[in-house]
């Protein structure tokens, strides 16, 4: 087993002022201070007023010399034809309503699609500029596990991450067994695959993955659709299903359960699971009735944690 090189990106895209889905910078910059403890080499991509606080939080836990920070004045102008591209196909007002929940920031924000799909930019520019320093490298989201979502102990995050002896694929952790389901209709009723808050591989593929990240985000606009990373994720697998493997996991960010770490986590909530199901039988299984009742044990479940 390896050290692994990590990569991460933050920009403010505005967040903060999205109804619902208000977090702001400070917000994320607590998120990436919980799990920043981690004695890899981590390679951050960000804008310059996130830039010294990056910095700080690093060598405030004695990992500065472990940690590249790479500045950007504008990240749309990086790959300009690609965020031109979404713009455009967002800007249809078909095809936002296309969308199940037309509001959420996948349906209409072109600036978000376009961050999500940068993610393996940044990986490929990071391997290319010889800023890793090992075989094997992560993507890890800087909001990652939310500030204890899933892992509830920050201390524990204070070691060092290896590949584990993973294989030389591409590993993406899905929190639903893929299936056939066209992907228009995925588009539509945005049901989650793949989560992309970690990815893993070997130095040498994260340039396919690239590539038919790139090639998806085309294919979508050519249908008059946009979206961000997680359905990335599910035509790339598709594309070339023998360059991957899938981690199933219980819930959106318990992908570090890879490394063997034995982090403490928070028990899965009853009421999560009945959502889980109650989504595939409505979505996926078409058992509009069963799917139905489990939806309104859910949101029973649900009031009584509160």
């Amino acid at each position: 087993m390896s050290e692994i090189s990590i990569v991460t990106a933050f920009f403010d895209i505005g967040r903060k002022n999205w109804k619902g889905f208000e977090r702001d910078n400070s917000t994320y910059a607590n998120y990436f201070k919980f799990w920043a403890r981690v004695k890899n080499h981590l390679i951050v991509y960000t804008e310059p007023k996130m830039a010294e606080q990056v910095k700080k939080i690093r060598a405030d836990y004695g990992l500065l010399d472990k940690t590249t920070v790479i500045v950007i004045e504008d990240v749309r102008k990086l790959d300009e034809p690609i965020y031109n591209l979404i713009c455009d196909v967002l800007s249809n007002k078909l095809t936002v309503k296309f969308r199940r929940h037309p509001w959420m920031p996948e349906c209409c924000n072109p600036l978000y699609n376009y961050i999500m799909y940068m993610k393996t930019y940044f990986l490929n520019d990071a391997i290319n500029n010889g800023l890793t320093k090992n075989n094997m490298v992560a993507w890890v989201d800087f909001g990652f596990n939310h500030g204890g979502a899933t892992y509830p102990n920050s201390e524990e995050f204070s070691t060092i991450l290896t590949d584990n002896n993973l294989n030389n694929k591409i590993h993406l952790f899905s929190v639903d067994k893929l299936d056939d389901t066209p992907i228009f209709e995925i588009v539509r009723n945005m049901h989650t695959y793949i989560a992309g808050a970690v990815m893993i591989a070997p130095s040498n593929m994260w340039k396919n993955l690239a590539d038919l990240y790139k090639q998806a985000t085309i294919s979508l606009a050519q249908c008059g659709f946009s979206d961000d990373d997680q359905t990335l994720a599910v035509m790339a697998y598709r594309a070339k299903p023998t360059l991957f493997e899938i981690h199933p996991m219980e819930d959106m960010f318990s992908s570090f359960d890879i490394f063997n770490l034995n982090l403490t986590k928070r028990p899965i909530k009853q009421y999560k699971k009945t959502r889980k199901k109650a989504q595939r039988l409505l979505y996926k299984e078409k058992r509009y009735s069963a799917g139905l009742k489990l939806f309104f044990k859910y949101l029973w479940l649900k009031v009584q944690k509160k």
